[in-house]
């Protein structure tokens, strides 16, 4: 039996993104799928495989400045067409969603309006926005702007949002990103029988 194929393509500006990235495609594989796992940003656009051949994706984006990376945006207006045709699984690692109090705002910012945007809702998306990393450790690789920026909004939390000057924080919730994962290849097992269930046509001479 031929196993599903996807492609996972993503973005990470700090690591967090891409750890989830290669946390999804492990657990996708043990569920006796192939994955093939990109990074955007060190692939040329004429190096990204062609999705043809894919019976899912999915894409990720880590958030910098209340914005998905260009290269991924890109990547998704390049191949709009073809990814409303197959399974598809978005998500975005934020450091909103690691906070309850503004999780939900995070997926209507960074979920449902570019999804969207993109026309790309449908039975077999799904999405999620996932916590991320506030890195204020002395190996940080912040700017000295984007800490500020990010101790501010830590410090604006109310809701028992606790982070540790000066150590890494880690806000993702690695059981739900192993859940996700394993709907979507719930999705992608489904999808596959569905279409050897459809009737053949035969043609008569």
């Amino acid at each position: 039996m031929t196993k599903p194929q996807v492609l996972l393509a993503y973005v990470s500006h700090f690591g967090s993104t891409s750890e989830i990235a290669h946390e999804i495609a492990d657990v996708l594989r043990r569920e006796e799928i192939n994955v093939d796992v990109i990074d955007l940003k060190t692939h040329a656009e004429t190096q990204t495989p062609s999705l043809t051949n894919y019976t899912g994706v999915i894409i990720g984006s880590g958030i910098r400045m209340a914005s998905w990376a260009k290269e991924v945006l890109d990547f998704v207006q390049s191949n709009r067409k073809i990814l409303k045709s197959k399974p598809l699984g978005v998500f975005v690692s934020s450091g909103e969603a690691s906070n309850p109090d503004t999780y939900e705002k995070a997926k209507e910012k960074y979920l449902y309006k570019i999804l969207d945007e993109f026309q790309l809702m449908g039975p077999e998306v799904i999405y999620e926005a996932f916590g991320g990393i506030f890195d204020f450790s002395s190996s940080s690789n912040y700017s000295f702007l984007e800490k500020k920026i990010l101790q501010r909004i830590a410090e604006s939390s109310s809701s028992g949002f606790v982070v540790n000057d000066g150590k890494l924080n880690d806000f993702r919730n690695w059981q739900l990103i192993r859940e996700w994962s394993t709907t979507f290849a719930d999705i992608l097992n489904t999808s596959e029988i569905s279409e050897k269930q459809q009737p053949q046509t035969v043609t008569r001479v």
